[in-house]
């Protein structure tokens, strides 16, 4: 009898083998008649806000911890999506307003929906994700023998196999063209950079160090990438073709920070510069590994924070943006977990589950502090700067005094649940890909009131709101499974 299992099983992995699943790599640049790399304006926050836009810029921010995180994130899409603002002096919901969504990890999963179908995600999301036992189907990958190519094909890993579930659930053969043609907001989801340690986002800044065309690049392997929990999942791996292109640097920001890599040790900007030459040099990186973005930033906030950087009174983009914006608001949207408080009451903790939960939580609330800090100092630097253009140009600009400008970073956590009982619930929640029904409900609930009743968000739309709100008091109505209307 063993050796018939033996038998069955050797004969599955030399199925598997056989028959090596096609995995979809980056592709290169394409190339222009003089032979160099044809960098053209492509998906990133920067080139995606030559668009027009209104006075308000709006982004958001995801944090990781699995379907905990993605469901928390989805009811702050519909409490924007159903407070109203005026535009041009007709109503619209907040959520059209939104210019960039950042996401890592489990918040990449209702970010890159919403991304892709917008008003028909709140008609789908639930049943393709949210409420799907998408666990199932990470058990099926290690458990089921003909799912096992990842044990006999080295360039097929168990993250690999998973790219194509959420390919397959949610994204449909999606690529970033499809997102690059929905316009804003733009979805920057966020992996980690293993051999640096460092943010990697999925946006054509990224891809033309690798001189490689973010276009054709399945969002499903970018969402794979950014959830690939450590040790139950591989890296996602992108090629480099700088090879190919050692002689035609990418242009833009790329460019101009290369020069200052040899600047302070302290610089921020020196320091990303020496990321993007470590990744830019044939001789150290061939390939890109990634894995979870939360490693490098749970908060999905390090990637805004260095595009906003670029945006000094120098810009040209903000000399143009600056005097017709007013609000700058940035949510973060956090669904992370609580750290454990009964440790400090045991006399030995010695559960590896316990150790793991504990020095991974304690490295991410401690490092999401200092990004929430320095992410704060960016969008205050932002608002002033954007006063004194406006203000340069003129006292009153249509109609406004030219320092009527604000911003804010807004965290929204389940830690602000102000039901006790209920919060503890919330943050006991792990982080899986699988989770019951009713806690779906419950944390879609609490972050689509966290967001409805933030009085700093409040505050800051109160010249937006419409006079009259008697029309939209169904918004502010409890969370019920389904379709939530916008007022």
């Amino acid at each position: 009898m063993v050796r018939l299992i033996v038998l069955v099983i050797a004969s599955f992995l030399g199925l598997a083998a056989c028959q090596a699943t096609n995995v979809t790599m980056n592709q290169p640049l394409p190339v222009s008649r003089e032979g160099a790399p044809a960098y053209t304006p492509g998906y990133t926050l920067l080139d995606m806000l030559h668009a027009p836009r209104g006075e308000l810029f709006v982004a958001l921010a995801f944090s990781g911890g699995g379907k905990r995180s993605a469901a928390f994130a989805y009811g702050a899409l519909l409490a924007l999506r159903s407070m109203q603002v005026i535009d041009n002096g007709r109503p619209k919901p907040l959520l059209d307003e939104v210019d960039y969504i950042a996401a890592v990890s489990g918040g990449s999963f209702p970010a890159v929906h919403y991304g892709l179908y917008r008003e028909e995600s709140f008609r789908t999301f639930e049943a393709a994700f949210l409420k799907r036992d998408v666990n199932r189907f990470v058990y099926q990958i290690y458990l089921l023998p003909w799912n096992w190519e990842w044990l006999v094909n080295p360039l097929f890993g168990t993250n690999d196999a998973m790219a194509l579930v959420y390919d397959r659930l949610m994204f449909n053969g999606a690529t970033y063209a499809d997102l690059q043609r929905r316009g804003l907001p733009m979805i920057s989801v966020d992996a980690t950079d293993l051999a640096g340690g460092v943010v990697f986002p999925f946006n054509q800044t990224s891809f033309d160090r690798l001189c490689s065309d973010l276009s054709s690049f399945p969002v499903s392997r970018a969402v794979a990438a950014s959830a690939a929990f450590p040790i139950l999942f591989t890296p996602i791996t992108l090629v480099s073709y700088r090879s190919d292109c050692v002689g035609h640097p990418p242009p833009g920001p790329l460019a101009t920070r290369a020069s200052d890599t040899s600047g302070s040790a302290l610089s921020r900007t020196a320091m990303m510069a020496r990321n993007e030459q470590r990744q830019m040099d044939p001789a150290q990186t061939q390939f890109l590994h990634l894995m979870d973005g939360g490693i490098a930033d749970n908060l999905a906030l390090r990637s805004l924070s260095n595009d906003l950087m670029l945006l000094d009174e120098s810009s040209e983009l903000l000399q143009r943006l600056a005097p017709k914006t007013r609000r700058v608001i940035v949510i973060n949207v956090d669904g992370q977990a609580a750290q454990d408080p009964t440790l400090g009451q045991r006399r030995v903790v010695s559960g590896l589950r316990q150790i793991i939960s504990a020095v991974s939580g304690s490295q991410i609330n401690a490092y999401s502090f200092e990004t929430l800090l320095f992410a704060d100092q960016q969008i205050a630097q932002l608002t002033q700067t954007i006063r004194r253009i406006r203000c340069a140009q003129g006292k009153i600009i249509d109609g406004h005094n030219c320092d009527d400008v604000q911003g804010a970073l807004i965290p929204i956590t389940l830690a602000d649940v102000p039901d006790e009982p209920l919060r503890r619930r919330l943050q006991a929640i792990p982080t899986s890909l699988t989770i019951p029904d009713a806690d779906v409900d419950a944390l879609v609930a609490e972050g689509q009131r966290l967001v409805q009743t933030n009085a700093t968000l409040l505050g800051l739309l109160a010249d937006f709101r419409p006079r009259s709100m008697a029309a939209c008091r169904t918004s502010q109505a409890p969370y019920r499974p389904g379709l939530q209307p916008a007022c």
